[in-house]
């Protein structure tokens, strides 16, 4: 077949480089070439509104589709064969989770009650400080239960969640180079990352796992960040099952800015009908979160604001009568990973001033700390 077109100048530069190369042999296999590449882009383009190509020699660059593609040199595109496609993975998207399976656990059993003042050591781990990746298995947990809907096991749900979840911080780290986002508004911190070493990028995968996944430990007991926010339970037994929640499964069906819309420059990692939602379940269903959010909240609208000042206020909830032995390094994460929780969900900001950092309260965290007050009177 003989096919003829308008060639500009500009195109034929492009086609001589080409075959200059000495990767193909003639203007027609550069063409073919070509037409194949734009398919495979094409593909994506149609369920994925903009996708990124990483190289591994200019790094990354992002394609949009034809009505949203900018015009001009920086229009212009070359794609080797040792590019790659990094794109948000289905596993996290809201296709397919549109009905609930028929199972869904019950909230998990909780030793403390709401207003309870809870020591500092039992609060939420502070290693597990982003809100983001609870979203994001929630999602993926959703997914897998469609086809297993009797419970995922431990070991599969982590492996098989962690090892899509590298991909999706590959994704997130673009954007974070994109938009220069610091360390505390970036997107990719606690997802472990494909383009570290292979060892490098095997103990991430499996930190991920262990803290924002699930981990069972040779008694059969199950932890992570989900089961602390009551978003999964589990079956029991020797060999447990994981399912979600009924808020687990309406956390993941409740539509997300990053995941389910492609954001140039993302401007919150939660939608407003998310926070407000995840909120309402702390403060109603989750005691050890709860009081931690008003000791903080209390603590910094009283003028500790700095992270020395709030741990000199936080004293008065570490246990004094204990066989551990609590270093002042493992308080200061704990204070630490709940104001990141915090930060993630609106209810404090952070103030730099060079290697210095303050807290304010929001009008949110402001309105949580009298809604929980108010509930307390009643």
């Amino acid at each position: 077949m003989i096919i003829c077109f308008n060639c500009t100048r500009e195109t034929k530069r492009i086609l001589d480089y080409l075959l200059k190369s000495g990767q193909y042999k003639d203007y027609a296999e550069v063409i073919s070439s070509a037409v194949e590449n734009l398919a495979v882009l094409q593909g994506e383009l149609s369920h994925q509104g903009a996708i990124v190509i990483e190289t591994e020699e200019s790094g990354t660059v992002q394609i949009t589709s034809p009505s949203n593609r900018p015009t001009g040199e920086n229009s212009r595109l070359i794609v080797s064969a040792t590019d790659r496609v990094i794109r948000v993975p289905e596993i996290f998207l809201m296709n397919g989770i549109e009905n609930p399976p028929a199972m869904l656990a019950p909230l998990p059993s909780d030793v403390w009650v709401l207003g309870q003042e809870v020591p500092l050591d039992r609060w939420v781990f502070g290693q597990y400080n982003k809100f983001l990746p609870a979203k994001v298995n929630c999602r993926a947990l959703a997914h897998l239960l469609i086809d297993q809907p009797e419970g995922i096991p431990v070991e599969e749900a982590a492996s098989q969640i962690s090892e899509k979840a590298a991909i999706l911080g590959d994704f997130l780290l673009y954007h974070d180079k994109k938009n220069h986002l610091s360390r505390d508004d970036a997107l990719a911190t606690a997802f472990p990352l494909n383009k570290d070493s292979v060892e490098k990028a095997q103990k991430s995968r499996l930190r991920y796992a262990n803290q924002f996944i699930a981990s069972i430990n040779k008694h059969g007991q199950i932890s992570g960040l989900l089961l602390d926010l009551k978003l999964i339970n589990h079956t029991g037994g020797k060999k447990p099952r994981l399912l979600l929640t009924e808020v687990g499964w309406e956390f993941a069906a409740l539509q997300n800015p990053i995941l389910d819309n492609v954001q140039e420059t993302p401007l919150q990692k939660f939608s407003n009908e998310e926070m407000v939602f995840f909120l309402n379940h702390i403060c109603s269903s989750i005691p050890v979160e709860d009081f931690a959010y008003r000791a903080i909240l209390t603590s910094i609208a009283e003028g500790s604001n700095t992270p020395d000042t709030i741990d000199a206020a936080l004293q008065k909830y570490v246990p004094q009568n204990t066989d551990r032995n609590l270093s002042k390094s493992f308080l200061s994460s704990q204070r630490s990973g709940a104001i990141s929780r915090m930060a993630d969900l609106g209810l404090v900001t952070r103030v730099r001033d060079g290697v210095r950092v303050s807290y304010n309260v929001t009008d949110a965290g402001k309105k949580y700390l009298q809604n929980t007050k108010n509930r307390r009177k009643k």
